[in-house]
């Protein structure tokens, strides 16, 4: 795994970062909905959405924190 450096992203961390969080986030919400039996209105999109937003933020957070051996809060 080619991990960025401790304060710093590279594009794969972005790319990985936006896809598997925010779609997980947002499949998981629309999911729950949809096994209630109705069609999510557009509130209910607008929620999982946001949520899948927060994901990808909190996963990006992790990987500032974390250097290229996976060490959290620690410098190279």
């Amino acid at each position: 795994m080619n991990n960025s450096l401790f304060g710093q992203l590279n594009a794969r961390d972005l790319v990985n970062g936006v896809i598997v969080a925010f779609l997980t986030a947002c499949l998981t919400s629309i999911v729950t909905i949809l096994d209630t039996g109705v069609l999510p209105d557009l509130a209910q999109l607008k929620a999982a959405g946001l949520s899948g937003l927060v994901a990808a933020l909190a996963y990006l957070t992790k990987n500032l924190v974390t250097n290229s051996q996976g060490q959290v809060g620690k410098a190279e």
